[in-house]
C-alpha cells in the first residue's frame, strides 16, 4: 500500500511539472495571443486519462502564487507591496497582462465581478491613463460579500482612488448566481457602456459563473472585451464551452497565465440578451 501511495504521489507531482513546462512553452509559442479553446478542451480530455482527478489543467500553486512586491510594474508594486496574489486574488502574471492591456486599450468604463485587488489595479490604471483629461473614467464592481465591499472601499479611499469607483453589493442565489437588479446597474452606468468586463466572481459552486457574462453583456458596447479568471478549472472550461455557443459572444481562447485567463469579445449585446430571454422561456415552459 505504501508503495502504491508513493507511486501515486510521484505520478501527480510529475504531471504537475509537465503542466508547468507545457504552459511556459505555450507562453513562448503564442506570446500575447490566447490559445484556442478547442486546444484546452482536447488537452483536458487527454490529461484526465492520466490524472483521474478534478481540474487536471490547474498548475501547482507555486506557479502562480506571489506577492505584490514582485510585480514588474512600479505603480502596482507600491500599491500591492504586501498583498498575497494568486490564491483568491488575481495572480501576478494576470495582473501584469491586464495592466498592459489597459494601457493599450485605454477603456473608459470597466466592469468587474469580485472586488478586491483587481479593483485597486483597475482604478489605478484608469487613474494613470485618464484622470486629468477631459474624458471621464469609471470602474463598476459587483461584489457578493458586504465585508469585502467595505474593505475594498476603505483601501480605495486610503490610496485616493475611490472617486470614480462604484462597488455594488449583489448577493448570490443557492445556485451561486448574482441576484442583481439591472435597473440599479443601469442607473449607476447612466448612458455609459462597458468597454472591459473582468470576471473573477461570484465565488460558489462549480459552474456558478455561467450566467455572469450573458447577464452582464447587455451593459457592454459592441466589441467590448471580456476576461474570465480561473479558466483552467473544469467548471470554467465548461462555462467557456457554453459561451462559445451563444450568439453575440466570441470566445478567443485562454491565455496560459496563472490560473488561466479566458478571453473574448461581446460582438452583439442585443443578441445575447435575446438568447437569455429565449432560454429563460424554455426553462419555465
Amino acid at each position: 500500500m505504501r508503495l502504491l501511495n508513493n507511486w501515486d504521489s510521484f505520478r501527480k507531482s510529475s504531471l504537475r511539472r509537465v503542466i508547468v513546462w507545457h504552459l511556459r512553452a505555450l507562453q513562448l509559442l503564442y506570446k500575447k495571443r490566447p490559445v484556442p479553446l478547442s486546444y484546452w478542451l482536447s488537452l483536458r480530455s487527454a490529461v484526465q486519462q492520466i490524472s483521474h482527478g478534478p481540474d487536471p489543467l490547474s498548475p501547482p500553486r507555486d506557479f502562480y502564487m506571489s506577492n505584490g512586491a514582485s510585480l514588474p510594474v512600479h505603480e502596482l508594486r507600491e500599491l500591492l507591496r504586501d498583498e498575497p496574489l494568486g490564491q483568491w486574488a488575481l495572480d501576478g502574471g494576470t495582473i501584469s497582462f491586464l495592466w498592459e492591456g489597459l494601457q493599450q486599450d485605454q477603456p473608459t468604463v470597466v466592469m468587474e465581478c469580485g472586488a478586491g485587488v483587481s479593483t485597486l489595479v483597475l482604478a489605478k490604471s484608469l487613474t494613470h491613463n485618464r484622470f486629468g483629461s477631459k474624458n471621464s473614467v469609471f470602474v463598476f464592481s459587483i461584489e457578493q460579500d458586504v465585508r469585502a465591499k467595505e474593505t475594498t472601499e476603505r483601501r480605495l479611499e486610503s490610496w485616493d482612488l475611490k472617486t470614480h469607483v462604484e462597488i455594488l453589493h449583489a448577493p448570490t442565489s443557492k445556485q451561486g448566481d448574482y441576484q442583481l437588479d439591472g435597473a440599479i446597474v443601469k442607473e449607476c452606468l447612466g448612458s455609459k457602456e462597458v468597454d472591459w468586463l473582468v470576471i473573477d466572481g461570484p465565488a460558489g459552486p462549480e459552474g456558478c459563473r455561467a450566467s455572469t457574462l450573458p447577464s452582464l453583456a447587455r451593459f457592454c458596447r459592441p466589441g467590448a472585451r471580456w476576461f474570465l479568471d480561473d479558466a483552467f478549472r473544469d467548471g470554467e472550461l465548461q462555462i467557456l464551452n457554453q459561451w462559445d455557443r451563444l450568439r453575440g459572444i466570441v470566445v478567443d481562447g485562454i491565455y496560459p497565465l496563472g490560473k488561466g485567463l479566458g478571453a473574448g469579445i461581446v460582438t452583439d449585446p442585443q443578441q445575447v440578451a435575446e438568447t437569455r430571454v429565449i432560454s429563460a422561456s424554455v426553462r419555465q415552459s
